[in-house]
């Protein structure tokens, strides 16, 4: 059973992805079908899946789960929100109802009350973005030959990402973030990897690294930091890699990019002895 990290408190703590312990079982299998049923059936909510068939929910649930970013255990409680793009974003009462449905469905079924509010949060994000994907009028998913350094670079610009490709074919993200960082594909083990650098000052003590360290982990963010030495100049390094074996879903690669990145520029909240070099 999957259990939540330890944190500095409760509300505070990250839990981990839930879906993947869920899907392709037969009590989430027929959890599905009823939901989508009951949803398709409900006259104020029905057209919710007209552009997102089952097929196409149930495939994406179990390629995209990798892209979600684990919450808090506050932000698990607090009801989940459209995500969807704006023009076929439902209105907060409709999509209310299709929170509802999907808590009371879990409680017949008995799933865990534990986990029933965090995978509403997770499943619903991932349907939202299926239903994105399918009423768009362009693909905003890279696949197969797509998957290259100079498209992505046009694809994060599409999100107000400013990025340079390198001679290195890493891309350097230069506009648009909270902080500076790269991403690199690895084609073999079909990868992105999103990567930061926090540089530090000569005067740098062990103890004040390990302390900054020490206080970025018990945040429990997807930016987990380790002290390089090794490498050039001195500086604290954090990665964040996603596979992309079935593509890469840009609006969820944005999040993910867009979180990495505030995590990274927050770790500078624990400097107190200017011991890390300004912002990039």
């Amino acid at each position: 059973m999957p259990k939540t990290t330890s944190g500095t408190g409760r509300d505070s703590q990250m839990a981990q992805i839930l879906l993947p312990t869920y899907l392709g079982t037969p009590q989430f299998d027929d959890f599905l079908d009823q939901f989508y049923e009951s949803v398709t059936q409900h006259d104020l909510v029905k057209h919710f899946f007209i552009v997102a068939k089952k097929p196409a929910v149930i495939q994406d649930l179990k390629r995209y789960w990798p892209y979600l970013l684990p919450k808090s255990t506050l932000e698990y409680r607090k009801p989940a929100v459209p995500s969807s793009s704006h023009e076929i974003q439902l209105p907060e009462s409709q999509f209310s109802e299709i929170v509802i449905m999907m808590s009371k469905l879990f409680r017949e079924m008995k799933f865990s009350s534990e986990h029933s509010p965090q995978l509403i949060h997770e499943i619903l994000e991932l349907i939202e973005e299926t239903r994105s994907q399918t009423a768009d009028t362009a693909s905003t998913t890279l696949e197969g030959k797509d998957i290259d350094p100079e498209i992505l670079h046009l694809f994060l610009k599409r999100h107000r990402i400013q990025s340079e490709v390198m001679p290195s074919k890493a891309l350097k993200t230069v506009k648009g973030l909270e902080y500076e960082s790269w991403i690199r594909l690895d084609h073999d083990a079909k990868e992105i990897r999103i990567y930061g650098k926090i540089f530090i000052k000569d005067e740098a003590f062990d103890d004040q690294l390990a302390e900054i360290i020490e206080k970025q982990a018990d945040k429990e963010s997807i930016v987990k930091l380790r002290l390089v030495r090794d490498s050039g100049p001195q500086h604290l390094y954090a990665s964040h890699t996603l596979p992309f074996n079935n593509g890469i879903p840009m609006r969820l690669f944005a999040r993910c990019l867009q979180r990495f990145c505030l995590d990274l520029a927050a770790v500078h909240g624990f400097d107190k002895e200017s011991i890390l070099k300004k912002k990039a």
